[in-house]
């Protein structure tokens, strides 16, 4: 047993392997690692990184949310002008709306607030369908407040259909963007306008005017 342990010892194999191993942790208290300078560096290009992304992040969220708002408003706006176009008149409600289009919305309680965290709730008892002599409800996220119209600027000479959809709960109603659609069947105009992140919150009404009317009410 003694004579195969220093046959082994003495073995080119194993000789070999034992001057590999010592190269190995010469090599590696040889080898420089970062230093304090080179950590702070990368820190602090993490740190710039990530106050770049985060932001747009966020806005990219926040858009995404605003298509829900302006696909309801487009909805709204598009029943509005086929029911007007085959009655003549201006929708009052949702009831006379639901035959070109029909919505539901989030009528959990505190939604005002709390926005689409009392929404998304496992039973979906607080989704239903909007009734039919509402003139506002809540999107299905809670994210948007949507109310709608057919003569808020107050003039029987030039009936509208308005939609506003502002975002809605706390602080989303602050920096959310609203969406604003109006109807105007004097001179079939329509339009859908999404505000931008410049203006944020709650909006007004918008009007559909003919370019005459835009003209008067900017010298106004």
């Amino acid at each position: 047993m003694t004579k195969s342990f220093y046959s082994r010892i003495l073995s080119p194999k194993f000789r070999f392997e034992k001057i590999k191993s010592i190269s190995s942790l010469t090599q590696l208290k040889n080898e420089e690692g970062f230093t304090l300078v080179e950590l702070i560096v990368v820190v602090m290009m993490i740190g710039i990184l990530s106050s770049i992304a985060i932001p747009q992040f966020m806005t990219a969220a926040d858009k995404a949310k605003q298509k829900e708002a302006t696909g309801i408003v487009s909805a709204l706006i598009k029943a509005a002008t086929a029911y007007q176009t085959e009655y003549g008149v201006l929708p009052i409600n949702a009831g006379e709306l639901s035959e070109y289009a029909k919505f539901q919305g989030c009528y959990a309680n505190a939604v005002q607030a709390r926005g689409g965290a009392v929404c998304k709730v496992k039973n979906n008892s607080v989704i239903q369908p909007v009734p039919s002599s509402a003139t506002d409800f809540y999107s299905t996220t809670g994210n948007y407040y949507i109310q709608f119209t057919h003569d808020e600027d107050g003039t029987a000479t030039q009936p509208l259909f308005q939609v506003l959809a502002n975002p809605n709960g706390n602080p989303y109603a602050v920096n959310g963007s609203a969406v604003a659609g109006c109807y105007n069947p004097v001179y079939s105009i329509s339009e859908v306008y999404e505000h931008t992140s410049a203006d944020k919150g709650q909006q007004t009404w918008r009007a559909c005017l003919a370019q005459e009317e835009e003209e008067e009410a900017a010298e106004e």
